[in-house]
């Protein structure tokens, strides 16, 4: 039994749709190890929020270092570190590797994750959002004021043997 063209082109179509749903279903755009613009790595993956990044890489900046915290920090060993900033004191022994400092959630903008990010550096969370720019750049916005000033760099996406390092 032969297949009109326009019965086939229906199940050709259809057959694809499905495979792109599935890969799409997989894996979300944010999902992956990121580099900051300080060459430290975020992990994006699903959570019960939406996505959740946490650090798979320390990088100490440059503009600590420079402080006397900054070289007593280069003697810990990097697993050993603590988030000694954060607000909470009851929070300030938790490790910086693997500490979940962002959450977000799809919009009705298919590129926008809106969510909180906490930043280690100062131990504050702000509201802020991710940018899908392409599949292997994101752009990090955190917003103060009620989201009227926001600062924001670029992430690019780790290459997958990197990120394992």
């Amino acid at each position: 039994m032969r297949l009109s063209p326009v019965r086939h082109f229906s199940t050709v179509a259809a057959l694809t749709m499905g495979s792109f749903a599935a890969e799409a279903a997989a894996q979300a755009p944010v999902e992956g190890t990121w580099r900051t613009q300080l060459d430290a790595h975020i992990t994006i993956s699903a959570c019960p929020e939406g996505y959740c990044g946490e650090i798979s890489k320390i990088v100490i900046p440059d503009h600590i270092l420079a402080t006397p915290e900054g070289q007593a920090a280069q003697d810990i060993p990097l697993d050993a570190m603590t988030d000694m900033n954060n607000e909470d004191p009851g929070l300030r022994n938790r490790p910086i590797l693997g500490l979940q400092i962002l959450t977000v959630a799809p919009t009705d903008e298919a590129h926008i994750y809106d969510g909180e990010i906490y930043n280690p550096e100062d131990g504050k969370t702000y509201s802020g959002y991710l940018e899908v720019l392409g599949p292997d750049a994101l752009r990090l916005n955190g917003c103060v004021m009620f989201n009227v000033i926001c600062r924001g760099e670029a992430w690019e996406r780790v290459e997958e043997a990197e990120g394992q390092q």
